[in-house]
């Protein structure tokens, strides 16, 4: 990028990545051009989102951004980039909105004009509606975004800092620096990343392989919302993609560990081509909102499919945890 761009010029050229993770597909976007190269695979797989599976009660199209923001740029410092992560902890939107949080938002956006003056794209949360943007430019108290609407080619106006929609709170990523790391430990890392963003954890949302029996659970008893659903499903269904090729990456990169993890990337192959298939039988529907999928043929099919790729992903996961604690592997 050039150092000398200024946040009232014109907005910068940076190609947006298209990803139902916004956060994969925005973060993939800026490192890209800054001049690393990576794809979003290999973003969704260092950073641990592509082993997230979170399924909130109805289906509720949260799930997918229920994840825990301030570890993901861990992933991104193993590609090879610092970062600098700015978060509100209080919800901007609705009546939530106050004058802490305009607090926040200028605080965001302070750094983001600092950011775009050096010449470097970031990350926004909440650009239109809560999802992930990549801010191009400052246009007086305006960010300059691209966005999802790349994709369905709307309109991108500038949005004024305060008029952000944040729940979970004002999110501004910045990527300042190179760094280097050693490639075996970022491998060794990434995979110690799978096994934490997939376990259960001990509240009342559900994760890893306690979303999988959730949603089978909410498909059963009719309370899945139609929206919601096919969001769900296009989310993990691109994740467990993400997953398996990232997984495949490694393997064929790192010989010592590659006969311990053929299994696990054959497994999350299993795992990848179920959740397809669910995605396939839910295609998106942002119309359908407050519906509840009722299909009880359509739900026995996604049911089968949600217990091969929940049955597969756990034995994964079993795989690359042992390799992720066996140090001899990675060794140089």
């Amino acid at each position: 990028m050039n150092p000398k761009t200024k946040s009232t010029m014109v907005p910068m050229e940076v190609k947006y990545t298209p990803a139902w993770l916004t956060w994969v597909g925005t973060t993939t976007s800026c490192l890209q051009a800054l001049g690393h190269k990576c794809d979003a695979v290999d973003v969704a797989g260092m950073s641990g989102y592509a082993f997230h599976l979170c399924i909130n009660p109805g289906l509720c199209p949260s799930g997918p951004t229920m994840i825990d923001w301030s570890k993901l740029p861990w992933g991104v410092r193993l590609l090879g980039r610092s970062t600098l992560l700015y978060e509100g902890g209080r919800c901007h939107s609705g009546k939530y909105i106050n004058d802490q949080t305009r607090a926040h938002c200028k605080v965001a956006f302070d750094l983001a004009k600092r950011e775009i003056d050096a010449g470097r794209p970031c990350v926004l949360w909440g650009a239109y509606i809560p999802e992930f943007a990549i801010v191009v430019g400052i246009d007086k108290n305006s960010y300059n975004v691209k966005s999802y609407r790349e994709l369905t080619h709307e309109p991108q106006p500038p949005i004024p800092y305060e008029e952000i929609v944040a729940p979970g709170g004002v999110y501004f990523l910045a990527f300042p620096e190179p760094v280097s790391v050693p490639d075996l430990s970022a491998d060794q890392c990434a995979l110690a990343n799978a096994v934490e963003f997939f376990k259960p954890r001990a509240f009342t949302l559900k994760y890893g392989v306690n979303a999988y029996d959730f949603w089978i659970s909410e498909l059963k008893s009719h309370n899945a919302d139609t929206f919601g659903n096919s969001y769900n499903a296009q989310c993990y269904a691109e994740s467990r993609c993400f997953a398996h090729e990232f997984l495949n990456r490694i393997a064929k990169r790192n010989k010592k560990a590659q006969s311990q993890l053929n299994d696990a990337v054959a497994y999350y192959a299993k795992a990848s081509e179920a959740m397809g298939c669910v995605a396939k039988m839910f295609p998106f529907s942002p119309g359908e909102a407050g519906k509840k999928v009722e299909d009880d043929k359509l739900i026995s099919e996604a049911v089968e499919s949600l217990q091969i790729a929940r049955d597969a992903e756990s034995r994964a996961m079993e795989i690359i945890e042992k390799a992720a604690g066996n140090s001899k592997l990675w060794e140089s």
